[in-house]
């Protein structure tokens, strides 16, 4: 429901929060990773089958807690950013983004008219303002709570990222190493024969990326595997990073424990 954004607030008190991804349906494990004390869930939507109402279910299952709860959209579909919005997500998160026109719009659709923005006026009725509880207070303060991400994850976003980072209205710049990695490599299959990140073309651009966002004044998120690779990304002055997901939780511990019992996982 609508309420100031806690994560916001502990960006701009450069208390270095972390996040969870999340990409299981149902909201019994966000609710146990929400109460476990994780500042942000990013709820994906991208890569996992999911619509706006399941996006509600995690929401309902954190609200509870100062958890920030975001979601990584499909897609620059300014209607699906709509619906996300209108259910109450206190965070964006938009894949793929290579110029600075895309951003602007981007920000376009979380605003309305005389915001500059195009999203339709129908918040009145919606969660978002608390089912026209919050109506007027919604209207004054929809922009200063909402939090507005973008990933940059291409050869041409990597060329454009002073651009992108300059837009006005877009909080976070994350920079995506996976995507960017496949758009370099000549072939996929030799993606998962490198097993790893390193690659000197691929440092060459998050590094470039990483100064540019930093000097542009909006704050750097980085996806880290674990808490070691966590604490690395802050050691290199990024101001949030993502330490796990639901998914790699239970993978992780689960493989712990048959290694533990010296019994072979799968």
């Amino acid at each position: 429901m609508f309420r100031d954004n806690p994560l916001k607030r502990k960006l701009a008190a450069g208390s270095k929060p972390v996040g969870c991804w999340v990409f299981m349906a149902g909201g019994d494990a966000t609710e146990l990773i929400a109460r476990i004390g994780f500042d942000a869930l990013i709820i994906d939507h991208e890569h996992i089958w999911a619509s706006p109402s399941s996006l509600i279910g995690h929401m309902r299952a954190a609200q509870g807690t100062e958890t920030t709860c975001l979601v990584r959209v499909p897609s620059q579909d300014p209607v699906y950013i709509k619906r996300v919005l209108d259910a109450g997500i206190e965070g964006i998160v938009v894949p793929t983004v290579e110029t600075a026109e895309e951003a602007r719009a981007i920000v376009s659709a979380c605003r309305y008219r005389p915001d500059g923005g195009t999203r339709g006026v129908g918040y009145p009725e919606t969660r978002a303002a608390d089912w026209g509880l919050a109506e007027l207070d919604y209207a004054r303060r929809y922009r200063e709570r909402l939090l507005i991400a973008v990933i940059v994850e291409t050869r041409e976003g990597a060329a454009n990222i002073e651009a992108i980072a300059a837009v006005e209205g877009i909080d976070i710049v994350i920079p995506g190493a996976g995507d960017l990695l496949a758009d370099l490599i000549p072939s996929f299959d030799a993606l998962p024969a490198l097993g790893t990140y390193a690659h000197p073309e691929l440092d060459r651009l998050m590094t470039h990326m990483e100064g540019a966002i930093k000097r542009s004044g909006k704050w750097l998120c980085g996806v880290a595997r674990n808490a070691a690779g966590t604490k690395a990304l802050f050691e290199k002055g990024y101001d949030m990073a993502t330490a796990t997901a639901d998914t790699w939780l239970i993978m992780d511990a689960a493989r712990r424990t048959l290694a533990d019992l010296s019994r072979p996982s799968r």
